[in-house]
């Protein structure tokens, strides 16, 4: 694996894994979280909870209802268009979400876990550790930032523009240089 496709495996995993990781509080008492085989009744149960615990402003969602948030985010069967809130801002590059979905496709051995505590971080703000763990690597943990953003819980851009400004993705959504690092990102592609 070279280099380039090993840092673009770290960087997607950690914007997958931050794009579930928009919630928390304490959630010793959730029941583990569900796994792709689990039954589509109790996914559409489990998802109309999550739906409300999404755009609750006073209450960061549960690590259930954020791994939810992440399969929505890699299904490739939902439009982009239909997972702009997801991530603060991305209804200016609605076709990031093709490229995460692709790029899971291209790592499915990279694998990632919302760890606890997620914290609260001031007014509709919180953060937590991601893990991430790469073919052969030891475990690495990223930090994430949620927002409440228009009506819901949202992966900040302060969290995602830096990671793909490391991998040389550009985005729209990465054009504001006050809130992220990113520089002078232009589309959603991948710099030769």
């Amino acid at each position: 694996m070279n280099i380039r496709k090993l840092a673009s495996g770290i960087v997607i995993a950690g914007v997958l894994a931050t794009t579930a990781a928009c919630g928390g509080g304490d959630d010793s008492n959730l029941p583990p979280v569900p796994t792709a085989a689990a039954s589509e009744t109790a996914t559409t149960t489990a998802a109309t909870g999550s739906e409300s615990e999404m755009t609750n402003p006073n209450k960061v969602p549960s690590v259930e209802a954020l791994n939810e948030m992440l399969q929505k985010a890699l299904d490739p069967s939902i439009k982009p268009a239909d997972k702009v809130e997801l991530v603060e801002g991305s209804e200016v590059d609605p076709a990031l979400f093709k490229e995460l979905v692709k790029a899971k496709k291209d790592n499915p051995d990279v694998t990632y876990k919302i760890k606890k505590p997620i914290l609260k971080d001031g007014p509709k703000r919180a953060k937590v550790k991601v893990e991430i763990k790469l073919p052969d690597n030891p475990p690495t943990k990223i930090d994430a930032s949620i927002v409440f953003d228009n009506g819901r819980w949202k992966l900040s851009k302060q969290t995602v523009c830096p990671l793909l400004s490391q991998t040389d993705v550009k985005s729209p959504l990465c054009a504001d240089s006050s809130s992220s690092k990113a520089k002078k990102p232009s589309t959603s592609k991948k710099a030769d």
